[in-house]
């Protein structure tokens, strides 16, 4: 299986997230390579896919959130993860009052379900 983990990246926080998800699949015997989005080519060659952005302001990169919407058709009909980073400020607890560092826990979208 080919794996594409594609990312946008301001000042290298998400290609370094990117490239330890790489690193992390590959280990597992996947051919994976990680790549700034904005210099994919072909995504068809790919079997699955991870793609992440920078988050500011509510909003991916530009080159993340291009790559999406260009191969949107291609990306929901292969396996697709797609990750965001970004800063989180220095609250340490959420406007309901729970702890940031549970809250912003990684987890699967199932898991957001009330």
């Amino acid at each position: 299986m080919s794996i594409l983990v594609a990312y946008a990246s301001r000042h290298g926080s998400t290609r370094g997230i990117a490239e330890r998800i790489a690193e992390r699949l590959g280990s597992h015997g996947l051919d994976v390579e990680a790549r700034p989005a904005a210099t994919v080519g072909d995504a068809a060659r790919y079997d699955a896919f991870v793609v992440g952005g920078a988050a500011y302001m509510f909003h991916w990169l530009k080159d993340a959130s291009a790559f999406v919407e260009h191969n949107r058709a291609l990306l929901a009909e292969r396996p697709t993860w797609l990750f965001s980073s970004g800063p989180l400020g220095m609250d340490t607890v959420d406007k309901q009052g729970r702890d940031v560092l549970v809250t912003m826990a990684p987890r699967e979208f199932a898991d957001l379900s009330p």
